[in-house]
């Protein structure tokens, strides 16, 4: 065999040439796919416990949903009772100005009532004067003096 190619220099350039090769695999394909071995391992793990765990997820969730109707049935019972305090406050509010108005209502007809009644006395009155000045005039022929004494009895009379 003929060993005149491979000498001191060719060795150690062919030993350079490897630690290179063996570098850059390293650094690009081994390490890369170590880490992605690993992930896939840890993710495997992590699938074989949810898998193991998935009666104890179940009950979780299911607790969970049973806390969030629990609360959705408190929350609505809260709306429910605001709402029915709401409506009878308006209720009262209601039935509270109504009997103030139908107050109002009733003194404004007391009142004209009463400015009718004295207009009617008034009308009366005068009606009343008037037919005894003139039955008084024929009967006593002085409508003055007759006038003056209705007069005077009326004001007694008030």
């Amino acid at each position: 065999m003929n060993l005149i190619f491979i000498n001191v220099e060719t060795f150690v350039l062919q030993f350079i040439i490897l630690v290179i090769v063996l570098y850059v695999l390293n650094k690009y394909i081994f390490k890369p796919y170590l880490a992605y071995l690993d992930e896939e391992s840890i993710r495997q793990e992590k699938l074989l416990q949810d898998y193991n765990n998935i009666d104890s997820l179940l009950r979780e969730a299911e607790e969970k949903k049973e806390s969030m109707l629990e609360e959705a049935r408190n929350s609505a019972k809260s709306i429910i009772e605001e709402a029915e305090w709401l409506a009878k406050k308006k209720w009262n509010d209601i039935i509270e100005k109504s009997e103030l108005d139908a107050k109002n209502l009733i003194k404004s007809a007391e009142s004209q009532i009463e400015k009718d009644r004295l207009s009617m006395m008034g009308q009366i009155k005068s009606s009343v004067v008037d037919l005894i000045i003139k039955f008084n005039t024929k009967l006593f022929k002085d409508a003055k003096v007759s006038k003056d004494f209705v007069e005077k009895e009326l004001e007694l009379i008030k």
